[in-house]
């Protein structure tokens, strides 16, 4: 069966089979925790008490989550529900995340091949970056957005463009941020003055959007209008950035704050800082990353405008859209690690696509550093230390500086734009690319 398979293929294989140990061993965990301890996971505790059951009782569950998002949830549902069992949902939900984990291998093998990057190293990469952050992965679905943008890309580059912005569109209503992600396209087509692609994408989207809305819309009215409005007077999350640097001035005894811990009716789910300043700051911190994602688009447009060299195009058009996810993460008032997520795929195709190796090894390694910190954080503080109340100042601190390390990486980003646009790149142009919105 193999001998027909080029090497990369092959590796592809074995990658796929070795991700699969790595869930079915986490399974393995979940389920001796379970047994052991009564510790449920999030999908056993959340998705499948909170929004499942309640869905296959009859009932539209009011999610903090866009609707589409209860359709990836209830897909296991209808294989494991007969069984009532927390934990059979669960095999479920980590196969279903898995065939999206390699879904998401082999567009990233797709990109590669078309642009002649190297394929093996992009897929032990994105392998290696999906067990670091297994936890966040298989425990919640934010990877299924992250690989619908994923798929959008690709879509955009092999010049599909309709079904772009269907993705787009089903990836906002599975989590909003991908709405976000219309904006870098929306002025790849301003740059060009090409107003019949921009408005064609923009009705493709908007259409998709309401076939999907509406009819959660006339069965349960709430379950539309709550997650719009869900995140409008939350608090600051403790790991959020702005949360991070506030906490030391605490310490220090300049401002009081405390913890409002995830079990409280008011927090959101979430550890919350709580006091006179970070509610201050709660209140402008929409506004805050408002502004600072028009910036991202508005300092790609500019650049981008400057600059016609393909593969400078296809980077910049990458790192765009990386700059506005990461303006919605690094200026949000939420920053919860699988947020990360959102923006791996971009991270990896940023590295892939730019031809400055000493840049992408670096910008590697910093991505490996913030997984690794963020994975050594929420053992400490949420394993060990049950979160809550039990955050202390080490922990803050902590995460102070994973926090810092995740800024860093978007400066790197930036910064490498700002020299595209002032210095351009060297070499051979790439030739497979697709010729007007590269």
């Amino acid at each position: 069966m193999l001998e027909g398979m080029s090497r990369e293929k092959k590796i592809e294989l074995y990658l796929a089979l070795a991700l699969a140990f790595t869930f079915i061993c986490y399974l393995i965990g979940v389920f001796i925790l379970y047994e052991m301890t009564g510790i449920e996971s999030e999908v056993m505790r959340d998705r499948y008490w909170k929004d499942v059951v309640p869905l296959f009782e009859g009932k539209i569950p009011i999610m903090e989550y866009p609707p589409f998002a209860l359709i990836f949830m209830a897909i296991p549902g209808l294989f494991t529900y007969w069984t009532h069992s927390a934990f059979i949902y669960n095999i479920g939900f980590v196969v279903e995340i898995y065939i999206f984990t390699i879904i998401g291998l082999e567009l990233f093998r797709l990109i590669a091949e078309r642009y002649g990057v190297s394929q093996i190293k992009v897929m032990l990469l994105y392998s290696v970056f999906i067990v670091l952050m297994l936890p966040f992965v298989a425990d919640r679905y934010d990877i299924i957005p992250a690989i619908l943008c994923l798929g959008a890309f690709y879509l955009f580059i092999t010049k599909h463009y309709i079904w772009t912005f269907v993705l787009l569109a089903l990836g906002a209503l599975t989590k909003v941020y991908p709405a976000f992600l219309m904006l870098p396209f929306m002025m790849l087509f301003l740059i060009k003055r090409d107003w019949k692609s921009m408005f064609q994408g923009a009705a493709v989207f908007i259409i998709t959007a309401a076939a999907v809305i509406l009819p959660f819309y006339l069965i349960e009215p709430e379950s539309v209008i709550h997650f719009i409005t869900y995140n409008s007077d939350r608090p600051l999350e403790v790991g959020s950035v702005v949360a991070t640097l506030i906490y030391p001035f605490s310490m220090i005894g300049m401002i009081d704050v405390s913890i409002l811990p995830w079990t409280d009716p008011g927090s959101y789910g979430s550890d919350d800082l709580i006091g006179p300043i970070p509610d201050a700051i709660a209140g402008i911190m929409s506004y805050v990353m408002a502004a600072f994602t028009l910036a991202a688009v508005l300092f790609y447009g500019f650049i981008r405008n400057k600059r016609g060299r393909n593969d400078e195009a296809l980077f910049l058009m990458v790192s765009g859209s990386l700059m506005v996810v990461m303006a919605l993460i690094v200026f949000g008032k939420v920053f919860s690690s699988q947020y990360l997520l959102w923006a791996m795929p971009l991270f990896l195709l940023a590295i892939m696509m730019c031809p400055d190796h000493k840049f992408s090894n670096k910008l590697a390694i910093v991505l490996l550093a913030i997984f690794i910190f963020t994975e050594i954080n929420c053992g400490y503080i949420y394993a060990y230390l049950n979160g809550g109340t039990n955050i202390n100042d080490l922990c803050m601190i902590l995460m102070l500086l994973r926090n810092l390390v995740v800024v860093y990486a978007m400066y790197m980003v930036g910064r490498k734009m700002w020299e595209v646009y002032r210095d351009g790149f060297s070499g051979k142009d790439l030739e497979n690319c697709f010729d007007d919105y590269c």
